[in-house]
């Protein structure tokens, strides 16, 4: 079950205009995908497009070696990890959570400092350009985490983007993104 160098157990919390063609780019990939949404229809959708239908965070983080969360903003990253039915629950040790989602970078910290307390590695990788570039997996990719982990998933990310842009240590993508999008708007 190995693709390159990466397990081909991934779960994809939030498949919405942005989450639902990463995840399904990556089910196109070859791998095994569970993904979940509260919207159930875009979970319908997805595994209408070879996904693996689940009904909750923690069915989505079970036996995963690589966990995708595209949310909103923090609260909903927060809940779909750490509430009801969330992917602490069945997360294992030594997994990897990748948050794409743009949300504060203190929250952002908070979360990668809780999950490293349980041997859960955390990668900050929000993604820029839209959802047209998201299905045709060109996304922008501004990844913050140590080189090894980076390394680990640049499969993954080749999946998802034609531009992938180490930008530091954890931390550094969400802090970029924000930098980011601050630009965008003042210019």
């Amino acid at each position: 079950n190995y693709k390159g160098d990466v397990m081909a157990n991934i779960g994809f919390i939030g498949l919405g205009t942005m989450g639902g063609p990463m995840a399904a780019n990556l089910v196109k990939g070859g791998y095994s995908v569970k993904g979940f949404d509260i919207a159930p229809h875009l979970v319908t959708a997805f595994a209408e497009q070879g996904g693996i239908k689940v009904d909750n965070c923690a069915e989505a983080a079970s036996e995963v070696d690589f966990l995708f969360t595209m949310l909103p903003m923090h609260d909903h990253v927060n809940s779909a990890i750490f509430g009801e039915d969330g992917a602490i629950e069945t997360l294992r040790t030594g997994a990897t959570v990748i948050d794409m989602s743009t949300i504060n970078p203190i929250e952002s910290d908070k979360i990668r400092d809780f999950l490293k307390k349980k041997d859960i590695k955390m990668i900050d990788a929000p993604i820029g350009r839209t959802s047209k570039e998201a299905k045709e997996g060109k996304s922008l990719l501004m990844v913050g985490a140590d080189k090894e982990d980076i390394d680990l998933v640049t499969p993954l990310f080749d999946i998802l983007g034609d531009t992938i842009v180490d930008c530091g240590g954890p931390g550094t993508g969400a802090r970029m993104k924000i930098i980011n999008n601050y630009m965008t708007t003042i210019l």
